[in-house]
């Protein structure tokens, strides 16, 4: 099962509307529309949002495991066999889950800068010319 039928479904099982789940994790109606349909994927803000909302993990979000859902199911009890994240980062994202707002926002600040330095140092390598005399991206 796709990240949009999973969003639906938990959304209709929850008895909510598309309008009162974008209203919760702060997405307009549209948005919401294209998450379940699968014209958009989810920023990672959205999936902690939802991920918190209904007690389940993003690992599971995304997996391939159809629902023979069990209203149940925690983030404890969903296992990372199957998942696209190796433990370091179901950890971290167990983690971020519960810090502060406050805190979340810092780490996600640390995260931005991290990324604008690892892309300013691989942008620095020097162009390689082919045996056409292309260069290299």
């Amino acid at each position: 099962m796709d990240i949009g039928k999973k969003i639906r479904s938990l959304r209709q099982q929850n008895g909510l509307s598309q309008v009162s789940l974008a209203d919760i994790i702060g997405v307009s109606k549209s948005t919401m529309s294209n998450y379940e349909r699968n014209f958009s994927t989810p920023d990672p803000e959205v999936l902690l949002k939802l991920a918190d909302y209904f007690n389940v993990s993003i690992d599971f979000l995304f997996s391939h495991q159809d629902f023979g859902f069990q209203s149940d199911l925690t983030k404890e009890s969903v296992t990372y066999a199957n998942s696209s994240f190796n433990k370091d980062e179901s950890n971290a994202l167990t983690y971020y889950n519960r810090l502060s707002d406050e805190n979340k926002d810092y780490i996600k600040g640390l995260m931005i800068q991290l990324y604008r330095r690892e892309n300013n140092i691989q942008s620095d390598f020097p162009k390689i010319k082919t045996k056409e005399g292309k260069t290299s991206p």
